[in-house]
């Protein structure tokens, strides 16, 4: 028998393959108690809405961190021994190209002074109010470097260059090696950093520059600092609240339309979109879950899983209406038919979601619960809500629709005969993709978490390049046992470790406890440059550094650098832009060199944003591969034992994890940086891409059991009546991910290129190649293409 002997066309004179009988019973009671079901429905979103009020929002870096991570702990660690501030890095950059004319020093000096009074600001440190020592007969004379009288001449400005570039607290830190570029750091005490203390300290800070750079336009005001970071994550999410949302609704109801010619239709998915995200992001709130500039982009995501779940029941009813059913019954079939479906396509897809909380980031944890809670909403409004609404209002039949299917009924069995060159091209790309993708390296730089576009982000490029890199990386050296700070055996270790550090080419910048000693016993010895050194004594040494402090002025102590027990003091080193696995083993290397080179006391691993951020991926790869396997092999079980076949539950791996495998491979050999947002695509997809899957295998599956029709035209019942809804829901999808990719922080958008590119290839991947993989994966399928077939078969008709 030829291939064109189980070939059919479909038309409205025969029953479809019937859906299970509990599927039937239900959907026959929905459209008999249609309006309760639809009254119900909205009292059930009403009580999940009260959550809304208990959902907050997070901007603070640190709730990228579990609460017992190391990275943390020991960053709050030194947080708590040393000071608990927020920072912000002020950079002035006059247009003559230094700063040290008496025009840019006077700005500072005058931005300095204001700085003081913004709220909540603790301490100001610039090159104007750097606190220079000069000896005065026996006396420690220390007093701001800048002197507005000092400034009026020539002479004086040179004086106030020349000690500057010497300081190697000021180079690198607060002014550049060129002189062109100078800073000023103001550390904020935040009560409460996630109230309103947070936005007072920014909105003060960005008027007092807002104000400086009219009165000085001459004089470019670039801003960074871990407080501006936190705005950022903030305002970039409700950026994306605010734009990406509209144009998701914007896009699906212009693709819906188009597709569906149906205004009912349209307005029904729109409502069962709305409905889920807000009884999602209620039971968040329920759960006490707080948003994060990553969680942000949950309602995006779920209103192209609804609209994909609306669609298959949607299309199928204006299908049968097109083919003469009435609306009543077409709608009731289509919930007979769906249901199960739906059920599993949802329920993998909270499967997949949920898997997500295996991750040890605790906003992909919150991210995993508010999507697979989503999931459920999705499945629970489309098999109520969304039928009875369709039940009820006057929806119309569309012919295009079942022309449509029937075009991809044909197409499909079309690829069951080039299914050789099929597989070929498939297995060659899979190798392809696996050779890229095993190029990606993991990378999270909490600066690129923002596009250029954000001014954030290009402050802080700037002053990375011209003044001081933006990785500080702190070490809490802990005097040995019977000693202090001060003696002079520990600022001589801490000296060694500080002249090791600077020979290293990555440093931009070194701030040490020893640096401060030294420079005072030089200038107590009328600043010859042999004197540059750690006095032998400890006495001395202790007395040079109380004498220090006990001339510095209000708010300018030596807190932030001593513990106040003085058992440690902070050294910081400031290194250039690298990526996080240059950063890991910058940190190695300097562990290294402490453990052969100090006492055991003092040596430790660096802490900061930057080392927590670069260590993020390690921490979030273990938990994302055991959610990514996890739900594969759920998702595979379920398949198998919803169909009760095995070899059904395997076939559904390929289309779904291949997917991926080249989705990577794109971004190995065009990107090759993994960041955490990339990383958990493969989790977040899986449970997506599996819904054409299932909608696909299941048919086929029902059309083979249920009616005993031979592969190939299960094949094309199966994607006659699911085709057109693969299609559109694709394109959905990627149009809703699309809109991610618009969002100006980088990890939303680094997901939703991914996404797309994911679900892009799951969409052409189901079309292409899970027709001729249904057909090789039936055991009996060679048997039964040698069979004649039923005359009943021959010469009916089969409608999807």
């Amino acid at each position: 028998m030829s291939g064109q002997q189980d070939h059919y066309s479909f038309s409205s004179e025969h029953t479809p393959v019937p859906g299970s009988r509990w599927a039937e019973r239900y959907a026959c009671w929905l459209m008999r108690r249609r309006r309760l079901v639809l009254a119900l429905s909205i009292c059930l979103c009403a009580l999940a809405a009260v959550g809304l009020d208990r959902l907050g929002f997070s901007s603070d870096y640190r709730d990228f961190f579990r609460p017992d991570d190391p990275q943390l702990l020991a960053h709050q660690s030194l947080r708590h021994s040393y000071s608990d501030d927020y920072d912000a890095l002020v950079a002035f950059v006059p247009g003559d190209g230094t700063v040290f004319s008496a025009r840019a020093l006077g700005a500072m000096a005058a931005f300095t002074e204001k700085a003081w009074s913004l709220p909540h600001a603790r301490r100001v440190d610039s090159l104007t109010n750097h606190q220079h020592a000069e000896a005065d007969a026996d006396l420690l004379r220390v007093r701001p470097l800048y002197q507005a009288e000092l400034a009026e001449t020539a002479s004086g400005i040179e004086r106030i260059r020349t000690i500057a570039m010497g300081e190697t607290s000021l180079v690198g830190r607060l002014v550049s090696h060129d002189g062109a570029v100078s800073g000023v750091n103001i550390s904020f005490a935040l009560p409460a950093p996630t109230e309103a203390s947070m936005p007072e300290a920014v909105h003060g800070l960005r008027r007092l520059i807002e104000a400086h750079r009219a009165e000085y336009p001459d004089i470019k005001i670039k801003a960074s600092g871990g407080i501006l970071l936190d705005t950022a994550f903030e305002e970039q999410a409700q950026n994306d609240l605010e734009t990406l949302t509209p144009l998701m609704y914007a896009l699906i109801l212009v693709v819906m339309f188009i597709a569906l010619r149906s205004a009912v239709g349209v307005l029904a998915a729109l409502l069962v979109m709305t409905l889920s995200i807000v009884a999602s992001l209620g039971m968040a709130g329920w759960f006490g879950l707080r948003l994060t500039a990553m969680s942000v982009s949950a309602p995006t995501i779920l209103t192209t899983i609804a609209v994909a779940c609306s669609l298959h029941v949607i299309v199928y009813a204006v299908r049968r209406m097109a083919a003469g059913l009435g609306q009543q019954d077409a709608v009731r079939e289509s919930v007979a038919i769906n249901l199960p479906i739906v059920a599993m396509a949802c329920g993998t897809d909270a499967l997949g979601f949920f898997s997500m909380c295996l991750s040890d980031v605790p906003p992909i944890a919150t991210f995993g619960v508010i999507l697979g809670t989503g999931a459920l909403a999705i499945f629970i409004f489309s098999v109520t809500f969304l039928p009875a609404c369709l039940a009820l209002l006057p929806l119309k039949g569309n012919g295009r629709l079942l022309r449509q299917g029937q075009a991809l009924g044909r197409f499909a069995v079309v690829m069951v005969d080039r299914r050789r060159p099929i597989f070929g091209c498939a297995a060659a790309l899979a190798v392809l993709g696996g050779i890229y993708a095993a190029q990606n390296q993991l990378e999270d730089n909490f600066v690129d978490y923002f596009s250029p576009a954000v001014e954030f982000r290009r402050d802080t490029d700037f002053i990375s390049a011209h003044l001081t890199g933006v990785h500080a990386v702190h070490y809490s050296l802990a005097a040995p046992a019977g000693t202090s700070v001060a003696s002079s055996s520990y600022l001589q270790d801490v000296d060694r470790l500080a002249a090791w550090l600077r020979s290293q080419p990555e440093v931009h910048h070194v701030s040490a406890l020893s640096d401060i000693v030294k420079r005072i016993h030089r200038t107590l010895e009328n600043d010859s440059p042999a004197a540059y050194r750690i006095p032998d004594d400890d006495v001395q040494s202790a007395q040079m550094l109380l004498l220090f402090e006990m001339s510095l002025p209000p708010g300018l102590s030596l807190n932030d650098q001593i513990r106040i027990d003085r058992s440690a003091s902070r050294l910081t080193v400031v290194l250039a832009d690298m990526s996080s696995a240059e950063l890991v083993a910058f940190d190695r290397r300097a562990h290294e060199w402490m453990r052969a080179n100090l006492p055991d006391t003092m040596a430790t691993h660096g802490t900061g944003p930057s080392m927590m951020f670069a260590r993020i991926g390690q921490s979030n790869i273990p938990g994302t591969l055991k959610g990514y396997v996890l739900q594969i092999l759920l998702i595979s079980l379920v398949i198998a034992v919803a169909m009760q076949s095995v070899r059904l539950g395997i076939a559904s791996l390929l289309p779904n994890v291949l997917p991926s495998l080249l989705a990577f491979g794109v971004w190995g050999a065009t990107v090759g940086q993994v960041g955490m947002s990339v990383a958990i695509v493969s989790v977040l997809a899986y449970g997506i891409i599996v819904d054409d899957t299932i909608h696909s295998i299941y048919k086929y599956h029902a059309a083979r059991t249920r009616q005993g029709l031979p592969p190939r035209a299960a094949i094309e019942y199966a994607y006659g009546s699911s085709g057109v809804a693969l299609v559109l829901t694709t394109v959905v999808l990627v149009l809703g991910f699309g809109a991610l990719t618009l969002s100006h922080f980088d990890l939303n958008a680094n997901l939703g290129i991914m996404s797309l590119l994911t679900i892009g290839i799951a969409g052409v991947i189901d079309l292409v190649v899970l027709p001729p993989l249904l057909y090789v994966m039936d055991r009996r399928a060679t048997r039964e293409l040698d069979k004649p077939l039923p005359s009943t078969m021959t010469q009916g008709t089969l409608t999807p």
